[in-house]
């Protein structure tokens, strides 16, 4: 390694206080080393001005190299915003390096800018259990015994120390007594991730813009006003590393990891950093039934990660009941199977006797029914009265979800403060600026900001949102194309398989194939929705990243939503739903074709279905971003033993910049995957509960493994990412209510509709045979005479000898015009009937358990209040002060007036008017939130 140190920083930093000045070796991200930490790394090419493809200039601007453009952003962060640079270069690669460290008083200005909370009081621990509930309830007790097998090291949950915020300000000296005392020094006032969110900060908002011009016009970060504000009133293009890389100046910059031991197993918990303790407590399946270190993980990767966490940990604990439930109500299906009657009918006598008709005209054979006899069996296992007691639990649960993941939402933002989140001023994306630029678009002021900004109006976007429209319409109907060829393909599976040897197992082959058949197209149509959808998002020309992420989220959803759910939504609610009758199904592959469902019912091919492709998907995920994620390890693990051996056992050892270079980039986009995958579970788990009781017990076992491999991607395979705020999981969250609401219903239609439960209860109801269900298959099934419907034209030719009739599942008459009979309107009023009742039912404890559980927990609630009630004492004392001041100001004033000072003091007035300006100006205190650590899920 070559060390090229291209300034030195104690000539560029005039401004900086002799006691800021420190040998610049910036060798580590910990505050905690020595040296200077790094707050960011910034990476080039040397050979890029050769290689580099410059824009066209139509608008007039001219031409700048990648390093001038380099050399012009590092003297303005050196000169204006005071940070120290260093860049380091490789002889084996022709990769650059530059280290960059921000001063602490620098931090302190941009976090003054940038409205941060800072720390302003330790809480001790008598204050801090005085706002705590005197007793505890009895289910607190219990949940907290139930929870003590499970908890982390007590080293880890001592994290931080508990402290209340307040938006920092310059004028309030209560801060300044926190500098050096809060962690030990000034240098571990601020966490490593806040040290590199304010630095991200200042790299984003610098201001050497791309034309000729003196950089003193841009003004210093010590300005009383954000520069990027004042920067762009002046007509300063805009700023910010994104618009580099964009210009190819630089190719990547990234907060720098700690560095990683390779077993940290054994090491004892005081000798870890950070990133090591994350790995040996939270990366690994080891600690998989151990909550999670959110306190930890918010600390060293912001809340925006960290919030993806606790949503997937309390997701985790929450599927914990039904799990059990759904396991409970799937033995007890698999128990008392052999005692069902009708499935007992379906494999008896009475089936071997019974020929059904054919499935389809002209080509479909006649069949006995007891060919379904397995089928029959697998059905009852999940359709049974558990499983509707199930469906109507997992409706309610679904809402459950939602209502307590707010409660659990509001205890992380205070406890991350993040209560009065607001989102700093967001720039606009160098991709819509530069397309501004090429399409001719205006500039207008920003009514909010009254900035001059890049403007496309709606009317150059509105084709590329129509457009955008139009092919989510053709996307959806794709998906329903390929549902239609799964149907062709059943039932030329039907007519081949029931001439062979195989024909008693025909439907559950059929059915088993044609998922995995769903599961393949939906996989690979997932793939290019996800091409088409950030085409069409770019297309779109969002001006913000935000509302880009927002419409690239809804787009996915949609896209997803149609290829995996829409074979399961035809089978629920369409299949076998047609009013036809035998010589009037029509021919398979033809457009008047209409499937039919099983004797047994269509549900258990509804639960193979959501089985294969729940479970399919899962697994074909994770196995891919482990494989994804180890292919290059394998690669760079062969590179290095080939060098070693050719170099003789002599092999340079990377430093910790070098390693994460390498590594992937953490996008947005990146967690946008990770949230898509856990909210099409979500419904997954809750739209089609009734039909796989177990699917909440898979999803369980899936996550656990999930979680851990996500956060081992995190830790060891991916750059370290920008440690963003947040104050929830944004626009999910809509989503995942949507879906729950969603719940509801589907559910209804389901039981109704696709379950036995109600022709069974209108069986005993009608039939009055009390809870006997004897006769129960012949009373679903109409007979049509052989003669009629060999009169149609449409009967398959080999008809069984003696055969006089065959039956078919339907409420019909058994003569001709084989119309609906009376039964057939009277299910179909108790279908509509039910799903009115569930309906209103589950929603009116909704509404019920809306009104009695309140979103934010008292306990918080009583905390939040009692920090109000410290900030409106403040200001009350505060003003207090600041009238006795005034008073003393005018009494001076006026003392002043009586006696004149002499002549030759002519700025004693002017002096006295100063300090009573000054003292008017103080600035009030502020009181804010407490920030606490949390560790659980």
């Amino acid at each position: 390694m070559l060390h090229n140190d291209l300034s030195n920083p104690d000539a560029d930093f005039g401004s900086i206080n002799n006691n800021d000045r420190r040998q610049s070796i910036l060798a580590t991200s910990s505050p905690q080393s020595d040296s200077l930490p790094i707050d960011c790394i910034l990476v080039y090419s040397r050979d890029d001005d050769s290689n580099n493809d410059e824009d066209s200039h139509d608008n007039g601007e001219p031409h700048m190299s990648p390093s001038e453009r380099r050399e012009r952003f590092e003297d303005y962060l050196k000169s204006k915003q005071h940070l120290i640079l260093q860049r380091v270069k490789t002889s084996s690669t022709k990769k650059m390096y530059v280290k960059v460290h921000t001063p602490f008083h620098i931090l302190l200005l941009t976090a003054e800018k940038m409205r941060m909370r800072l720390p302003i009081e330790k809480i001790e621990e008598n204050k801090n259990n005085a706002l705590e509930p005197p007793n505890k309830s009895c289910w607190n007790r219990f949940t907290t015994s139930l929870k003590r097998p499970f908890r982390l090291d007590l080293s880890l949950s001592k994290h931080d120390p508990d402290y209340y915020t307040a938006i920092y300000s310059s004028n309030n000296p209560k801060f300044e007594h926190l500098f050096a005392t809060l962690r030990g020094s000034k240098e571990l006032y601020f966490t490593p991730s806040e040290r590199s969110l304010l630095t991200y900060e200042l790299l984003t908002r610098a201001h050497s813009d791309d034309h000729d011009g003196d950089l003193s016009q841009a003004p210093p970060i010590g300005q009383p006003k954000i520069n990027t504000v004042v920067a762009l009133r002046e007509g300063v293009r805009r700023p910010g590393i994104d618009r580099l890389i964009a210009k190819k100046a630089y190719q990547s910059y990234f907060p720098l990891h700690e560095p990683l031991r390779d077993d940290v197993r054994h090491t004892n918990d005081e000798e870890l950093n950070d990133r090591e303790k994350l790995t040996k407590h939270w990366a690994t399946m080891r600690q998989c039934f151990k909550f999670q270190p959110l306190s930890l993980i918010r600390s060293y990767m912001g809340e925006k990660i960290a919030f993806y966490f606790a949503l997937t940990g309390f997701y985790n604990q929450m599927l914990i009941p039904p799990a059990i439930v759904g396991l409970i109500i799937f033995i007890y299906g698999a128990a008392t199977v052999f005692t069902d009657t009708p499935t007992s009918d379906i494999c008896g006598s009475y089936g071997q006797s019974t020929y059904m008709c054919p499935r389809c005209d002209l080509s479909c054979p006649f069949w006995k029914l007891n060919e379904s006899c397995v089928y029959s069996k697998i059905s009852y296992v999940f359709d049974n009265i558990a499983t509707v007691v199930f469906a109507i639990l997992m409706s309610l649960w679904a809402r459950w979800f939602v209502e307590f993941w707010k409660r659990r939402q509001a205890v992380l933002r205070y406890e991350w403060d993040s209560i009065n989140f607001d989102s700093t001023f967001e720039p606009i994306r160098p991709a819509y600026e530069t397309k501004a630029e090429k399409i001719g678009g205006e500039r207008r002021i920003n009514p909010v900001t009254e900035i001059e900004e890049p403007y496309i109006s709606l009317k150059k976007r509105i084709r590329w949102l129509i457009l955008s429209v139009v092919v989510v319409i053709v996307t959806v109907a794709i998906v329903c194309v390929t549902v239609f060829c799964t149907v062709v393909y059943r039932i030329q599976m039907d007519y081949l398989l029931k001439s062979t040897s195989v024909k008693t197992y025909s439907s559950i082959i059929i059915t088993v194939t044609s998922a995995v058949m769903n599961l393949i197209c939906s996989l690979i149509l997932s793939l290019l929705y996800r091409w088409v959808a950030r085409k069409l998002t770019h297309l779109e020309l969002h001006k913000y990243q935000s509302t880009y992420n927002n419409s690239f989220i809804i787009k996915m959803y949609l896209f997803q939503f149609a290829s995996f759910y829409a074979s399961l939504f035809y089978i629920a609610f369409f299949k076998g739903r047609s009013t036809e009758y035998p010589s009037n199904y029509g021919e398979p592959g033809t457009g008047d074709f209409t499937e039919q469902c099983d004797p047994a019912g269509c549900l258990v091919e509804l639960s193979i279905q959501l089985l294969i492709i729940m479970s399919g998907m899962q697994i074909i995920n994770n196995v891919w971003e482990f494989t994804s994620q180890m292919g290059p390890t394998c690669t760079r693990l062969f590179y290095r033993c080939t060098l070693f051996c050719f170099k003789w056992g002599k092999n340079d050892e990377e430093v910790q910049w070098e390693k994460d270079h390498k590594l992937k980039s953490f996008s947005s986009l990146g967690l946008i995957d990770e949230y898509l995958e856990l909210v099409i579970q979500f419904g997954f788990v809750t739209l089609f509960a009734v039909a796989f009781p177990l699917a909440p017990l898979f999803a369980l076992a899936n996550n656990i493994v999930e979680l851990r491999l996500d956060a081992w991607k995190l830790l060891t395979r991916y750059k370290r990412p920008i440690p963003f705020k947040a104050a929830d999981i944004g626009i999910w969250s809509d989503i995942f209510s949507a879906v729950s609401y969603l719940a509801v219903l589907t559910n209804a239609i389901v039981i109704a509709w696709t379950s036995e439960f109600i022709p069974k209860m209108a069986y005993r109801v009608l039939q009055s045979t009390g809870s006997s269900l004897s006769g129960y298959v012949d009373w679903t099934l109409t007979s049509i005479s052989i003669a009629d419907y060999n009169s149609t034209g449409r009967m398959p030719p080999d008809v069984p000898s003696g055969l006089t009739y065959c039956r078919y599942r339907d409420f019909r008459s058994s003569a001709a015009p084989y119309s609906e009979s009376l039964i057939y309107w009277n299910v179909l009023a108790a279908r509509l009937a039910f799903i009115i009742v569930f309906e209103h039912a589950v929603f009116f404890i909704i509404y019920i358990m809306n009104w009695l559980v309140p979103d934010v927990p008292k306990t918080i609630q009583n905390k939040i209040d009692h920090k109000r009630y410290i900030d409106q004492r403040e200001r009350c004392t505060h003003e207090t002060t600041d009238e006795k001041s005034e008073q003393n100001a005018v009494a001076s004033e006026a003392i002043s007036r009586i006696f004149r000072p002499p002549s030759n003091l002519p700025n004693f007035t002017v002096e006295t008017k100063d300090e009573s300006s000054t003292r008017q100006s103080k600035q009030k205190k502020h009181k804010g939130t407490r920030v606490s650590p949390a560790y659980e899920q």
